[in-house]
């Protein structure tokens, strides 16, 4: 490879991700019941915890939440046009002045969560945008402490667990069937900020 080429700009690109035209179409049509349990639960966190340094940071996290939940229940999928700017606005909102003690926990939370989906992914029990969500849910609720991070785990599972057998005992899914893991989720993370 030439000098010139590896110095060219336009290999320096970056790939932002896209919404495509069917996620866009389930947020526009579902934008009132996203803005709603976004609402409810930004209201039930102030009045469980008051008004704290980290609810800008868990806000956001709810408001990203209830999109990414809602479009994987809908697609099946959880679109990195949604996860990824999630990560920025976290990083900077907990890491302010005053909010940012338990900031290597939270990092170290992220971690961690992620590399527990991404083993089960590679066994086919998670998707990749599971993956990426579940970096989300270890920034916010790890920086709460471990044992939020533990229950949101297990909150999530057994939501999941409940949902499987529900839907088998109404034979609207057999044995092989996959569901939707991203509501369940974000919902077990929520639970687990409520504690």
């Amino acid at each position: 490879m030439s000098e010139q080429s590896a110095a060219d700009p336009s290999r320096l690109r970056v790939r932002v991700p896209r919404l495509d035209d069917e996620t866009r179409s389930v947020l526009r049509r579902d934008a009132l019941p996203i803005t709603i349990a976004a609402i409810v639960s930004i209201v039930a966190l102030i009045v469980r915890h008051g008004w704290t340094l980290v609810l800008p940071a868990q806000a956001v996290f709810v408001v990203a939440a209830a999109a990414l939940a809602l479009v994987d229940a809908r697609l099946r999928r959880l679109p990195d046009a949604l996860t990824y700017p999630a990560y920025p606005a976290l990083l900077l909102l907990l890491a302010l002045p005053g909010a940012g003690g338990p900031w290597l926990r939270a990092l170290l939370a992220a971690l961690a969560l992620a590399c527990g989906y991404y083993l089960l992914a590679l066994f086919g029990g998670a998707g990749l945008g599971d993956v990426k969500a579940a970096g989300l849910v270890g920034l916010v609720v790890g920086y709460e402490g471990w044992f939020r991070l533990l229950a949101a785990t297990v909150y999530a599972s057994l939501l999941a667990g409940v949902w499987a057998v529900a839907l088998l005992a109404t034979r609207r899914a057999g044995r092989r069937s996959q569901i939707a893991f991203g509501p369940f989720l974000m919902s077990g993370a929520l639970l687990a900020l409520l504690l």
